[in-house]
């Protein structure tokens, strides 16, 4: 991977060896939780996060969303993604319990494209 990385920390909308639902606490989330990310993860590299929150049910489907709550990192390199881990994870790990009853699923990819819909591509191409 040698492009812009994306980690993807995703909560489970179910504990996966209990059954029991996921419970979240947002607030906490938002006001506690990701400051600590920025404080752990930006020395080594942490360029933007985003949160999506999902509906549940689906207004889709109906159906319970496999995750309810995704939030994706991204770093310049998976180099940076490893030290942040490395170096920055120890207390992050630890603040999950405050707000979540779930612990992720944590996946890394690398962002293929990014456009948004005035057509101006943000991943690998300078704007204008």
């Amino acid at each position: 991977m040698s492009g812009e990385i994306a980690a993807v920390v995703a909560y489970p909308s179910k504990h996966p060896e209990t059954g029991e639902p996921l419970q979240f606490d947002m607030n906490y989330y938002l006001s506690g939780h990701m400051p600590l990310i920025d404080r752990a993860w930006g020395p080594y590299g942490l360029k933007s996060w985003s949160i999506n929150q999902f509906q549940n049910p689906c207004p889709l489907t109906g159906e319970t969303p496999p995750y309810l709550v995704q939030t994706t990192c991204c770093f310049d390199s998976v180099e940076n993604l490893k030290t942040a881990l490395e170096k920055g994870s120890a207390e992050t790990r630890l603040d999950v319990a405050k707000f979540s009853n779930v612990f992720p699923v944590i996946w890394i990819g690398e962002i293929a494209k990014r456009e948004t819909l005035d057509g101006r591509e943000s991943a690998g191409v300078a704007w204008a």
